[in-house]
């Protein structure tokens, strides 16, 4: 059956019609006797939601994920694996599904000065055609870098191992997030196949593959985050920083064991295309950050984009529209040229063009 058939016929009989489908030898969930109990699909608006699958052992929130796919499909679809940033600090992301909510119908936009989360992207990319993921990861006081690399790699596996039963498409998988997520979102695109940065939690024989990426104001190179730092921002080399949680030690005490975590490190002529946006008025991540990442695809001759605005915090409010930012820098980077203008803006259909665009070229992610 496809993956259309089962929408289909999910929508003929009702609840309970895919409750069953992610057992079976090709899709197995481990056994997460501690997650919460809401496992059952359900419908919210056009789509259905499955939430709190878990995606690998220990049984804990931190292993679980929230799929969101839409009602109606020719064929597989493509999958956009969300993470929202939480300094490193939070194990549950992944947001409060859309159907669990209040009024499934509601508003789910974001306040001025917020952060985009899962629900919120699936209310506005699933009924485009995308399944949307919100990913949970371990927290930093629950396990050092690089336990997190390894979660979410862990979760972009499961999901291949287990396409055929939600009908994704597992050939056009991509990643995105915002501030400690973004670092989430370029780490996994960038290490592939990296052994240290894999891990070992379920379905070693998928790749951790994906063809895109979408960073939206993610640290970069923690070690140069105070140089760049506003004069009123937060303070990185710190013995509590968020980075140095994250590490386990204060970063500036072992150098070369923090450039490991540093996602520019891996750039290569080859690694999946990048769509970066950064409000030059983030207190919190040095718009720098984005920089040092733009600048190492333009070293590799590899395809970026990056978008800078003015007088913006740390927000990703400006996806919701064109204007947000009029005086924005955009820089764009492909086969070692690169060309700088002010479009597009990074709005949710701009980086909606961009999957389309990079989601559809050769090549496997199996």
């Amino acid at each position: 059956m496809t993956g259309a058939s089962r929408r289909r016929a999910f929508l003929k009989t009702g609840l309970g019609v895919l409750a069953g489908l992610a057992g079976g030898a090709a899709c197995s969930t481990p056994d997460l006797t501690s997650r919460p109990p809401e496992r059952e699909p359900h419908i919210a608006e056009n789509y259905i939601v499955h939430t709190n699958l878990g995606y690998a052992a220990p049984a804990q929130r931190s292993h679980l994920l929230d799929l969101y796919l839409p009602l109606a499909a020719d064929g597989p679809v493509p999958v956009v694996i969300f993470q929202m940033g939480s300094a490193f600090r939070g194990d549950d992301t992944k947001g409060k599904a859309l159907a669990d909510q209040d009024g499934a119908h509601g508003d789910v936009l974001p306040a001025p000065g917020s952060m985009l989360t899962a629900p919120q992207l699936a209310k506005l990319w699933v009924p485009r055609g995308y399944a949307v993921v919100g990913l949970n990861v371990r927290s930093s006081s629950q396990a050092k870098f690089p336990a997190q690399v390894h979660d979410v790699k862990a979760a972009i596996r499961f999901l291949r191992a287990c396409a055929t039963t939600y009908g994704l498409d597992p050939d056009r998988f991509a990643t995105m997030g915002n501030s400690s997520g973004g670092w989430i979102a370029t780490m996994a695109a960038l290490t592939s196949g990296i052994t240290d940065l894999e891990g070992d939690l379920g379905n070693p024989d998928r790749s951790s593959s994906v063809r895109a990426a979408i960073d939206l104001f993610g640290p970069t190179d923690f070690l140069a985050m105070d140089a760049h730092r506003l004069a009123d921002g937060q303070v990185h080399d710190a013995p509590d920083s968020p980075e140095s949680e994250l590490m386990g030690f204060p970063i500036r005490t072992d150098p070369s064991a923090v450039e490991k975590a540093n996602p520019a490190m891996y750039v290569t002529a080859d690694s999946p295309p990048v769509f970066i946006a950064h409000g030059t008025a983030d207190p919190l991540v040095p718009a720098n950050q984005s920089e040092i990442l733009f600048d190492a695809y333009v070293r590799a001759g590899a395809t970026a984009t990056l978008a800078l605005l003015p007088d913006v915090g740390h927000t990703d409010a400006y996806l919701y529209a064109s204007n947000y930012s009029p005086g924005r820098v955009v820089r764009h980077t492909q086969s070692g040229a690169t060309v700088t203008g002010s479009d597009p803006a990074p709005t949710f259909e701009a980086l909606l063009a961009f999957l389309d665009a990079h989601m559809c070229a050769g090549g496997s992610g199996r």
